[in-house]
Protein backbone atom coordinates (compact mmCIF):
# COMPACT_ATOMS: atom_id res chain seq x y z
CA UNK A 1 0.00 0.00 0.00
CA UNK A 2 1.48 3.43 -0.93
CA UNK A 3 1.12 6.33 1.22
CA UNK A 4 0.43 9.55 -0.64
CA UNK A 5 2.72 12.54 0.56
CA UNK A 6 0.82 14.81 2.68
CA UNK A 7 0.06 18.22 1.06
CA UNK A 8 1.15 21.56 1.60
CA UNK A 9 -0.24 25.27 1.50
CA UNK A 10 0.93 28.41 1.45
CA UNK A 11 0.76 31.02 4.44
CA UNK A 12 -1.77 33.19 2.43
CA UNK A 13 -1.16 36.14 5.03
CA UNK A 14 2.43 36.21 4.23
CA UNK A 15 1.77 35.89 0.67
CA UNK A 16 -0.46 38.68 0.53
CA UNK A 17 1.41 40.81 2.32
CA UNK A 18 4.46 40.32 0.54
CA UNK A 19 2.57 40.86 -2.92
CA UNK A 20 1.90 43.88 -0.95
CA UNK A 21 5.36 45.39 -0.62
CA UNK A 22 6.47 44.19 -3.72
CA UNK A 23 3.95 46.39 -5.51
CA UNK A 24 4.80 49.69 -3.78
CA UNK A 25 7.55 51.04 -5.54
CA UNK A 26 6.54 52.93 -8.87
CA UNK A 27 2.86 52.26 -7.94
CA UNK A 28 0.57 54.25 -10.17
CA UNK A 29 -2.47 56.45 -8.62
CA UNK A 30 -4.81 54.15 -11.07
CA UNK A 31 -3.87 50.78 -8.81
CA UNK A 32 -0.89 50.15 -11.76
CA UNK A 33 2.57 50.14 -11.58
CA UNK A 34 5.31 52.03 -13.69
CA UNK A 35 8.60 50.53 -13.79
CA UNK A 36 10.24 50.28 -16.90
CA UNK A 37 13.43 48.15 -16.72
CA UNK A 38 16.53 49.72 -14.99
CA UNK A 39 14.22 53.02 -14.36
CA UNK A 40 14.73 54.20 -10.71
CA UNK A 41 11.29 52.57 -9.70
CA UNK A 42 12.58 49.71 -10.70
CA UNK A 43 15.64 49.62 -9.18
CA UNK A 44 13.75 50.89 -6.15
CA UNK A 45 11.49 47.05 -5.94
CA UNK A 46 14.91 45.72 -6.59
CA UNK A 47 16.27 47.16 -3.26
CA UNK A 48 13.03 46.05 -1.50
CA UNK A 49 13.16 42.47 -2.55
CA UNK A 50 16.87 42.48 -1.39
CA UNK A 51 16.28 43.50 2.37
CA UNK A 52 13.22 41.33 2.35
CA UNK A 53 15.98 38.33 1.09
CA UNK A 54 17.79 39.44 3.73
CA UNK A 55 15.25 39.37 6.74
CA UNK A 56 13.87 36.18 5.52
CA UNK A 57 17.62 34.75 6.07
CA UNK A 58 18.51 33.85 2.77
CA UNK A 59 21.64 34.45 0.57
CA UNK A 60 21.64 37.16 -1.94
CA UNK A 61 23.32 36.77 -5.54
CA UNK A 62 23.39 39.04 -8.01
CA UNK A 63 24.56 38.18 -11.40
CA UNK A 64 26.17 40.12 -14.24
CA UNK A 65 23.12 40.96 -15.47
CA UNK A 66 21.29 42.10 -12.92
CA UNK A 67 19.43 39.04 -11.91
CA UNK A 68 18.53 39.18 -8.25
CA UNK A 69 18.25 35.70 -6.26
CA UNK A 70 17.36 34.68 -3.16
CA UNK A 71 19.25 31.27 -2.40
CA UNK A 72 18.76 28.36 0.02
CA UNK A 73 21.32 26.34 -0.78
CA UNK A 74 22.47 23.02 0.91
CA UNK A 75 25.57 23.23 2.78
CA UNK A 76 27.23 21.02 0.31
CA UNK A 77 25.88 23.15 -2.63
CA UNK A 78 26.26 19.77 -4.55
CA UNK A 79 22.72 19.36 -5.70
CA UNK A 80 21.14 21.02 -8.54
CA UNK A 81 18.86 24.00 -7.94
CA UNK A 82 15.09 24.19 -7.81
CA UNK A 83 14.79 27.88 -9.52
CA UNK A 84 11.62 29.16 -9.32
CA UNK A 85 11.66 32.94 -10.91
CA UNK A 86 9.22 36.18 -13.29
CA UNK A 87 10.52 39.56 -13.12
CA UNK A 88 9.90 42.97 -10.70
CA UNK A 89 10.12 45.04 -14.34
CA UNK A 90 6.75 46.64 -16.24
CA UNK A 91 6.17 47.75 -18.98
CA UNK A 92 5.35 51.96 -19.14
CA UNK A 93 1.54 52.17 -16.99
CA UNK A 94 1.58 48.39 -16.84
CA UNK A 95 -0.46 46.50 -13.95
CA UNK A 96 0.82 45.17 -10.79
CA UNK A 97 0.45 41.10 -11.09
CA UNK A 98 2.32 40.74 -14.62
CA UNK A 99 5.53 39.26 -12.86
CA UNK A 100 5.36 40.22 -9.58
CA UNK A 101 2.59 37.74 -8.42
CA UNK A 102 5.20 35.09 -9.61
CA UNK A 103 8.12 36.72 -7.41
CA UNK A 104 6.07 36.85 -4.60
CA UNK A 105 4.43 33.15 -5.36
CA UNK A 106 7.81 31.87 -6.06
CA UNK A 107 9.21 33.42 -2.12
CA UNK A 108 6.45 32.02 -0.73
CA UNK A 109 7.03 28.76 -2.25
CA UNK A 110 11.04 28.64 -0.32
CA UNK A 111 9.96 29.56 2.56
CA UNK A 112 7.69 26.65 2.90
CA UNK A 113 10.27 24.33 1.77
CA UNK A 114 13.19 25.11 3.41
CA UNK A 115 11.09 24.19 6.16
CA UNK A 116 10.08 20.79 4.83
CA UNK A 117 12.77 20.14 2.93
CA UNK A 118 16.18 22.01 4.01
CA UNK A 119 18.55 19.95 2.14
CA UNK A 120 16.66 20.87 -1.24
CA UNK A 121 18.93 23.49 -2.95
CA UNK A 122 16.03 25.95 -4.16
CA UNK A 123 16.49 29.97 -5.57
CA UNK A 124 14.30 32.11 -6.09
CA UNK A 125 15.02 34.65 -9.91
CA UNK A 126 13.87 37.98 -9.93
CA UNK A 127 15.33 38.23 -14.43
CA UNK A 128 16.19 41.57 -16.11
CA UNK A 129 14.10 43.43 -18.46
CA UNK A 130 11.63 40.33 -19.40
CA UNK A 131 9.54 43.31 -20.69
CA UNK A 132 11.70 43.90 -23.27
CA UNK A 133 12.01 47.61 -22.32
CA UNK A 134 15.52 47.29 -23.99
CA UNK A 135 16.23 44.01 -25.07
CA UNK A 136 13.47 41.03 -24.67
CA UNK A 137 13.91 38.71 -21.88
CA UNK A 138 17.13 40.24 -21.42
CA UNK A 139 17.89 38.67 -17.88
CA UNK A 140 16.62 35.10 -18.60
CA UNK A 141 18.74 35.38 -22.21
CA UNK A 142 21.72 36.00 -20.53
CA UNK A 143 21.37 33.36 -17.91
CA UNK A 144 20.77 30.84 -20.86
CA UNK A 145 23.28 32.05 -23.10
CA UNK A 146 21.51 33.03 -25.59
CA UNK A 147 22.71 36.79 -25.99
CA UNK A 148 24.90 38.06 -28.11
CA UNK A 149 27.11 41.44 -27.96
CA UNK A 150 25.36 42.25 -31.29
CA UNK A 151 21.94 42.10 -29.22
CA UNK A 152 23.72 44.50 -27.04
CA UNK A 153 24.46 46.83 -29.21
CA UNK A 154 20.99 47.35 -30.69
CA UNK A 155 18.47 47.44 -27.60
CA UNK A 156 15.05 49.04 -28.41
CA UNK A 157 15.62 52.64 -28.55
CA UNK A 158 18.83 54.37 -28.33
CA UNK A 159 21.74 52.73 -27.78
CA UNK A 160 23.32 55.75 -25.43
CA UNK A 161 20.15 55.65 -23.26
CA UNK A 162 20.66 52.17 -22.68
CA UNK A 163 24.11 52.09 -21.78
CA UNK A 164 23.38 54.91 -19.42
CA UNK A 165 20.50 52.84 -18.12
CA UNK A 166 23.08 49.94 -17.32
CA UNK A 167 25.04 52.50 -15.82
CA UNK A 168 23.00 53.58 -13.14
CA UNK A 169 22.41 49.89 -12.43
CA UNK A 170 26.11 48.98 -12.10
CA UNK A 171 25.97 46.70 -15.34
CA UNK A 172 28.08 46.51 -18.28
CA UNK A 173 28.06 44.47 -21.57
CA UNK A 174 30.84 42.31 -20.16
CA UNK A 175 29.17 41.20 -17.02
CA UNK A 176 25.89 40.61 -19.01
CA UNK A 177 27.35 38.64 -21.23
CA UNK A 178 29.20 36.67 -18.37
CA UNK A 179 25.99 35.72 -16.73
CA UNK A 180 25.38 32.51 -18.34
CA UNK A 181 24.56 29.44 -16.22
CA UNK A 182 25.10 25.66 -16.64
CA UNK A 183 22.41 23.07 -17.47
CA UNK A 184 24.28 20.56 -14.50
CA UNK A 185 23.60 23.10 -11.95
CA UNK A 186 19.83 23.15 -12.41
CA UNK A 187 17.54 20.82 -11.61
CA UNK A 188 14.38 22.57 -13.33
CA UNK A 189 12.76 26.02 -13.74
CA UNK A 190 9.34 26.46 -12.36
CA UNK A 191 7.47 30.06 -12.86
CA UNK A 192 3.94 30.89 -12.57
CA UNK A 193 2.06 34.14 -13.92
CA UNK A 194 -1.11 35.71 -15.13
CA UNK A 195 -2.59 34.46 -18.26
CA UNK A 196 -2.96 37.74 -19.84
CA UNK A 197 -6.26 36.16 -21.75
CA UNK A 198 -9.26 35.34 -21.29
CA UNK A 199 -8.96 31.36 -21.84
CA UNK A 200 -9.20 30.61 -18.34
CA UNK A 201 -11.86 32.75 -17.19
CA UNK A 202 -14.11 32.32 -19.76
CA UNK A 203 -14.08 28.35 -19.29
CA UNK A 204 -14.38 28.86 -15.62
CA UNK A 205 -10.99 27.10 -14.93
CA UNK A 206 -8.26 27.58 -12.01
CA UNK A 207 -5.21 26.91 -13.63
CA UNK A 208 -3.73 27.02 -17.12
CA UNK A 209 -0.92 24.42 -17.37
CA UNK A 210 1.37 26.02 -20.54
CA UNK A 211 2.18 23.74 -22.77
CA UNK A 212 4.86 25.68 -25.16
CA UNK A 213 4.98 29.47 -26.06
CA UNK A 214 4.74 30.86 -29.25
CA UNK A 215 7.28 31.92 -31.37
CA UNK A 216 7.81 35.92 -31.74
CA UNK A 217 9.69 37.56 -34.98
CA UNK A 218 10.24 41.21 -35.00
CA UNK A 219 10.06 43.49 -38.21
CA UNK A 220 11.01 46.67 -39.65
CA UNK A 221 9.41 47.38 -42.89
CA UNK A 222 10.15 50.59 -44.31
CA UNK A 223 8.22 53.02 -47.51
CA UNK A 224 10.38 55.09 -49.36
CA UNK A 225 8.13 57.30 -51.37
CA UNK A 226 8.92 61.56 -51.96
CA UNK A 227 8.92 63.97 -49.20
CA UNK A 228 6.85 67.06 -51.00
CA UNK A 229 4.73 70.44 -50.36
CA UNK A 230 1.14 69.15 -48.62
CA UNK A 231 -0.27 71.77 -50.46
CA UNK A 232 1.27 72.26 -53.88
CA UNK A 233 2.06 68.55 -54.97
CA UNK A 234 -1.66 67.18 -56.81
CA UNK A 235 -2.75 64.11 -55.02
CA UNK A 236 -2.30 62.50 -58.73
CA UNK A 237 1.87 62.93 -58.63
CA UNK A 238 2.63 62.08 -55.10
CA UNK A 239 4.47 59.37 -53.95
CA UNK A 240 3.12 59.38 -50.65
CA UNK A 241 4.70 56.52 -48.24
CA UNK A 242 1.96 56.88 -45.63
CA UNK A 243 -0.56 55.37 -48.25
CA UNK A 244 1.50 52.77 -49.05
CA UNK A 245 1.84 52.41 -45.21
CA UNK A 246 -1.78 52.08 -44.57
CA UNK A 247 -2.48 49.42 -47.43
CA UNK A 248 0.15 47.31 -45.72
CA UNK A 249 -1.42 47.40 -41.92
CA UNK A 250 -4.96 46.61 -43.59
CA UNK A 251 -3.82 43.64 -45.52
CA UNK A 252 -1.79 42.45 -42.29
CA UNK A 253 -5.29 42.01 -40.79
CA UNK A 254 -7.03 40.38 -43.94
CA UNK A 255 -4.39 37.80 -44.77
CA UNK A 256 -3.85 36.86 -41.01
CA UNK A 257 -7.91 36.53 -39.95
CA UNK A 258 -8.46 34.65 -44.03
CA UNK A 259 -5.48 32.66 -44.32
CA UNK A 260 -3.44 32.16 -41.09
CA UNK A 261 -6.22 32.05 -38.19
CA UNK A 262 -3.41 29.75 -36.06
CA UNK A 263 -1.14 33.19 -36.16
CA UNK A 264 -1.40 36.61 -34.82
CA UNK A 265 0.28 39.99 -36.04
CA UNK A 266 0.85 43.21 -35.19
CA UNK A 267 1.32 46.67 -36.10
CA UNK A 268 2.34 48.30 -32.60
CA UNK A 269 3.83 51.23 -34.13
CA UNK A 270 4.69 53.91 -37.33
CA UNK A 271 7.35 56.25 -38.00
CA UNK A 272 6.51 59.00 -40.33
CA UNK A 273 9.14 61.11 -41.76
CA UNK A 274 9.66 64.18 -41.84
CA UNK A 275 6.62 63.92 -39.46
CA UNK A 276 5.12 67.37 -39.97
CA UNK A 277 1.50 67.96 -40.75
CA UNK A 278 2.39 69.72 -43.92
CA UNK A 279 4.87 67.58 -45.73
CA UNK A 280 3.80 64.42 -47.81
CA UNK A 281 5.49 61.63 -46.01
CA UNK A 282 9.12 60.89 -47.28
CA UNK A 283 9.20 57.44 -45.59
CA UNK A 284 7.13 55.51 -42.75
CA UNK A 285 8.32 53.00 -41.24
CA UNK A 286 6.06 49.78 -39.52
CA UNK A 287 7.18 47.97 -36.88
CA UNK A 288 5.83 44.72 -37.23
CA UNK A 289 5.77 41.92 -35.04
CA UNK A 290 4.27 37.90 -35.66
CA UNK A 291 3.48 35.21 -33.43
CA UNK A 292 3.52 31.30 -34.21
CA UNK A 293 3.47 28.47 -32.33
CA UNK A 294 5.06 26.52 -35.53
CA UNK A 295 7.59 28.17 -37.13
CA UNK A 296 6.90 26.48 -40.45
CA UNK A 297 3.44 28.62 -40.46
CA UNK A 298 5.88 31.65 -39.02
CA UNK A 299 7.68 31.37 -42.23
CA UNK A 300 4.77 31.31 -44.85
CA UNK A 301 2.86 34.12 -43.20
CA UNK A 302 6.45 36.25 -43.43
CA UNK A 303 7.00 35.40 -46.60
CA UNK A 304 3.04 36.26 -47.24
CA UNK A 305 3.29 39.38 -45.61
CA UNK A 306 6.67 40.30 -47.78
CA UNK A 307 4.39 40.01 -51.24
CA UNK A 308 1.77 41.59 -49.43
CA UNK A 309 4.32 44.79 -48.64
CA UNK A 310 5.82 44.73 -52.23
CA UNK A 311 2.48 44.40 -53.66
CA UNK A 312 1.54 48.00 -51.96
CA UNK A 313 4.66 50.03 -52.37
CA UNK A 314 3.70 48.92 -56.15
CA UNK A 315 0.79 50.67 -55.78
CA UNK A 316 1.77 53.75 -54.24
CA UNK A 317 5.12 53.88 -56.64
CA UNK A 318 7.06 53.19 -53.32
CA UNK A 319 10.36 51.57 -52.58
CA UNK A 320 10.42 48.90 -49.70
CA UNK A 321 12.77 47.12 -47.42
CA UNK A 322 11.36 44.26 -45.31
CA UNK A 323 14.11 43.59 -42.76
CA UNK A 324 14.30 41.12 -40.46
CA UNK A 325 14.83 42.52 -36.71
CA UNK A 326 15.09 39.56 -33.96
CA UNK A 327 13.53 36.60 -33.61
CA UNK A 328 12.44 34.51 -30.06
CA UNK A 329 11.81 30.82 -30.81
CA UNK A 330 9.03 28.97 -30.00
CA UNK A 331 9.67 26.58 -26.96
CA UNK A 332 7.70 23.63 -25.51
CA UNK A 333 7.48 23.10 -21.85
CA UNK A 334 9.13 19.87 -20.14
CA UNK A 335 6.82 16.86 -20.14
CA UNK A 336 7.97 15.71 -16.81
CA UNK A 337 6.96 18.94 -15.41
CA UNK A 338 3.64 18.93 -16.93
CA UNK A 339 2.96 15.82 -15.11
CA UNK A 340 3.56 17.17 -11.76
CA UNK A 341 1.65 20.20 -12.16
CA UNK A 342 -1.48 17.76 -13.25
CA UNK A 343 -1.10 15.59 -10.46
CA UNK A 344 -0.45 18.47 -7.81
CA UNK A 345 -3.70 20.35 -9.46
CA UNK A 346 -6.05 17.28 -9.07
CA UNK A 347 -4.77 16.49 -5.36
CA UNK A 348 -5.71 19.86 -4.45
CA UNK A 349 -8.67 19.62 -6.38
CA UNK A 350 -8.16 22.52 -8.69
CA UNK A 351 -9.16 22.39 -11.88
CA UNK A 352 -6.70 22.66 -14.77
CA UNK A 353 -6.59 23.29 -18.98
CA UNK A 354 -3.58 22.99 -20.99
CA UNK A 355 -2.98 25.90 -23.50
CA UNK A 356 -0.12 27.52 -25.18
CA UNK A 357 1.15 30.62 -24.37
CA UNK A 358 0.57 33.38 -26.62
CA UNK A 359 3.16 35.70 -24.76
CA UNK A 360 6.85 35.37 -24.27
CA UNK A 361 8.17 34.49 -21.01
CA UNK A 362 11.33 33.56 -19.20
CA UNK A 363 10.07 30.10 -19.25
CA UNK A 364 11.07 30.48 -22.55
CA UNK A 365 14.40 30.93 -22.63
CA UNK A 366 15.37 29.04 -19.22
CA UNK A 367 13.85 25.96 -21.33
CA UNK A 368 16.72 25.70 -23.45
CA UNK A 369 18.96 25.25 -20.01
CA UNK A 370 16.94 22.99 -17.53
CA UNK A 371 13.51 21.01 -17.89
CA UNK A 372 11.14 24.18 -17.51
CA UNK A 373 7.32 24.47 -16.33
CA UNK A 374 4.73 27.63 -16.40
CA UNK A 375 1.41 28.15 -15.20
CA UNK A 376 -1.33 30.39 -15.72
CA UNK A 377 -3.64 32.13 -13.30
CA UNK A 378 -7.02 33.59 -14.69
CA UNK A 379 -6.73 37.42 -16.18
CA UNK A 380 -10.06 39.08 -15.29
CA UNK A 381 -11.49 40.70 -18.60
CA UNK A 382 -7.89 39.39 -20.25
CA UNK A 383 -6.49 43.41 -19.10
CA UNK A 384 -2.66 43.27 -19.08
CA UNK A 385 -0.11 45.91 -19.51
CA UNK A 386 -2.48 48.35 -18.51
CA UNK A 387 -3.64 49.39 -14.68
CA UNK A 388 -6.47 47.23 -15.05
CA UNK A 389 -4.92 44.29 -14.99
CA UNK A 390 -6.28 42.29 -11.86
CA UNK A 391 -6.66 38.08 -10.04
CA UNK A 392 -8.83 37.49 -7.83
CA UNK A 393 -6.70 36.59 -4.66
CA UNK A 394 -8.69 33.35 -4.30
CA UNK A 395 -6.82 32.77 -7.61
CA UNK A 396 -3.67 33.67 -6.88
CA UNK A 397 -3.08 31.66 -3.56
CA UNK A 398 -4.15 28.21 -5.92
CA UNK A 399 -1.75 29.20 -8.30
CA UNK A 400 1.17 29.16 -5.65
CA UNK A 401 -0.20 26.34 -3.98
CA UNK A 402 -0.10 24.54 -7.09
CA UNK A 403 3.86 25.71 -7.69
CA UNK A 404 4.32 25.04 -3.98
CA UNK A 405 3.63 21.23 -4.47
CA UNK A 406 5.12 20.87 -7.93
CA UNK A 407 8.51 22.56 -6.15
CA UNK A 408 7.90 20.09 -3.08
CA UNK A 409 7.69 17.28 -5.47
CA UNK A 410 11.34 17.74 -7.05
CA UNK A 411 12.48 18.51 -3.76
CA UNK A 412 11.62 15.62 -2.36
CA UNK A 413 13.29 13.62 -5.31
CA UNK A 414 16.47 15.35 -4.31
CA UNK A 415 16.10 14.19 -0.65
Amino acid sequence: MTISEPLLHINETRFREDFERLTRDGATKDGGLNRPALSEAHLSARETFRNMICERGFEIHEDGAGNLSARNFSPEHAQPVILLGSHLDSVADGGRFDGTLGIASAFEVIQILRVHYPQASMEVIDFTDEEGTWISLLGSRAASGQLTLQDLNNPRGNPEAFQKALKRADLTNEGILSATRHSKTLRAYLELHIEQGTRLEQSKTDIGIVTGMVGIYMYLVTFRGQSNHAGTTPMNERQDAALGASEFCLRVQKTVSEKYPDCVATVGHMDFSPGAFNIIAGRVTVFMELRSENPQRAEMLQEDLHQKAQSAANTFGLELDFQFLEAVPAQKMDPSIINIFESSSEKLGITFKHLPSLAGHDAQSMSLLSPSGLIFVPSVGGYSHSSREFTPWEACVKGANVLLNTAKRLAASLS
